[in-house]
């Protein structure tokens, strides 16, 4: 199966100091050296803690934030710097909020097909026609596309944004935290109307969250992110049985389960440590890390034959770390 979206050594700065002009004089970098791949109808999920850079990467992809470095490709195009119409119409975004994301003064037939007007032009009964036709698809019914967005619930409005997303039929959708402000009871049905439509349409998604259930059920590989560098990678069923990295290892550990305890404290993995300086080349986990090495200040990634990346020194040296949850 071939890949739709490659990324290779991508990153991203944010300035942390400027000049009197606006020229930055320091940054700090929110992505260092990612590489990704995601492959046609596959869903690749991105997880790590709040501010390791998951949504920068989404703003990347999506053309929000400018990449400093690296390389982009969907669909064999580059999309670092200027994209054209053809490119914008294959892929799309959900945001973590439905209600912020909606414009309150549209009415719904007018808000989901709002990239049709900008990228595809059609008389306002052609959009109409189309509004309820994408409605449909996600459970709202022709009724309803008159209405306000803040005259639906929160699972409605983001079903609203997903119908929206739908429009222009685009490739690859980039799923940022698309349930987290959702009701519990509400998740589940959003998360398997995505899967739904991923069958039904081979629709490829780039999934980012922070918790590893949303991953679980949704993923077919996972990137474990730390300080916006990619730590671990690859099959999802192999990293949740077998993670090698102690940030990934940490997460599993972090889980809540009615059946099982943690074996170790969790403040034996992370602890408060150095910050990892710009430029560097080790492990961006090393500074908080309680069983760092000296080689994991150079470590790069180690490979094994089913495209499982890890970047550590104690899995170079092949330590087995006890972090696992034990029954």
């Amino acid at each position: 199966m071939s890949a739709l979206l490659e990324i290779h050594d991508l990153e991203a700065r944010y300035a942390s100091r400027v000049d009197w002009r606006g020229r930055d004089q320091e940054y700090v970098l929110a992505l260092r050296a990612v590489s990704l791949t995601l492959e046609r109808g596959k869903t690749l999920g991105v997880v790590g803690e709040s501010g390791c850079g998951k949504s920068t990467l989404a703003r990347v992809i999506m053309g929000l934030k400018e990449a400093s470095a690296g390389t982009m490709l969907l669909d064999g195009v580059s999309l670092i710097g200027k994209r054209n119409r053809d490119q914008r119409r294959k892929y799309q975004i959900i945001f973590q909020d439905p209600q912020s994301s909606l414009n309150p003064r549209m009415k719904v037939w007018r808000v989901i097909t709002e990239p049709l007007r900008t990228l595809a032009p059609q008389s306002n009964s052609a959009l109409y026609r189309t509004a309820a036709e994408l409605g449909e698809k996600v459970g709202l019914s022709a009724s309803q596309m008159d209405r306000y967005p803040h005259e639906f619930s929160g699972g409605q409005r983001q079903r609203i944004a997903i119908a929206r997303a739908l429009a222009l039929n685009p490739a690859l959708i980039v799923l940022d935290e698309p349930t987290s402000a959702l009701d519990v009871s509400i998740q589940a049905q959003i998360l398997n109307l995505l899967l739904d439509l991923q069958n039904d349409l081979g629709l490829s998604y780039l999934l980012i969250s922070h918790d590893l259930a949303t991953i679980a059920h949704m993923s077919d590989n996972v990137a474990v992110m730390f300080a916006g560098e990619i730590v671990e990678y690859g099959p999802f069923q192999d990293i949740l049985e077998r993670p090698l990295h102690p940030f990934t290892k940490s997460l599993k550990a972090s889980t809540p389960s009615l059946t099982e305890k943690v074996s170790i404290s969790l403040a034996a993995v992370a602890q408060q440590g150095e910050k990892i300086p710009v430029g560097d080349t080790g492990c961006a986990f090393r500074g908080r890390c309680g069983f760092v090495l000296p080689e994991c200040a150079a470590v790069q990634y180690l490979a094994d034959s089913d495209g499982r990346l890890v970047r550590c020194g104690r899995a170079l040296r092949g330590d087995n770390l006890s972090l696992e949850k034990e029954t």
